[in-house]
């Protein structure tokens, strides 16, 4: 009798613990896809840490695909690729459409809680893991890639803040 008043409660207890989940698990809170805004931001994390020794690798968990680095697996059918002759590692195939939304969903799955927080302006940049590694203000084996305040530093942060300036981003991408 005891065995099943206690199923009983432990069957109440867990339906009723299933009120509202929040958020859709796809449901991404951040910088919306905006092709044209995300593009110049993925270039320069395709260029700063997408090479195939470092992000540019699928076993990563921040993975970034793009022409000079691991490219998206895509059939030759695919309608993502306009030119699969040219879709390989430094290719004339630039990083299509596909490969910066995944490039996005990347960056914003890390920690996308922390994302959210960022991007309504309740939380500073810092608490990410993208922008303290980057500032080698926590360890990095590709070393430090931008100070605060660099191009690269606020190419990403005005983003990830909701800021659509890129022009940070196109000064990065001129440096060597």
């Amino acid at each position: 009798m005891k065995t099943g008043r206690l199923s009983s409660l432990f069957l109440f207890l867990s339906v009723a613990g299933c009120g509202d989940l929040g958020p859709a698990v796809n449901e991404i809170v951040g910088p919306p896809f905006d092709p044209a805004a995300f593009r110049s931001v993925s270039a320069v994390l395709e260029r700063r840490c997408g090479t195939l020794d470092c992000h540019g690798h699928a076993a990563r968990p921040l993975r970034i695909y793009g022409q000079y680095g691991l490219r998206r697996p895509e059939e030759r059918t695919s309608p993502n690729v306009e030119n699969y002759d040219e879709y390989y590692s430094g290719g004339k195939e630039s990083t299509t459409l596909a490969e910066l939304e995944d490039n996005y969903r990347s960056v914003l799955a890390l920690e996308p809680e922390l994302v959210a927080k960022v991007y309504a302006k309740s939380a500073d940049p810092e608490v990410l893991s993208i922008v303290r590694k980057a500032r080698l203000r926590e360890k990095h084996k590709g070393g430090l890639l931008w100070n605060k305040g660099d191009p690269g530093d606020v190419c990403l942060v005005n983003w990830l803040t909701g800021n659509t300036d890129t022009t940070q981003c196109e000064v990065e991408l001129g440096h060597p």
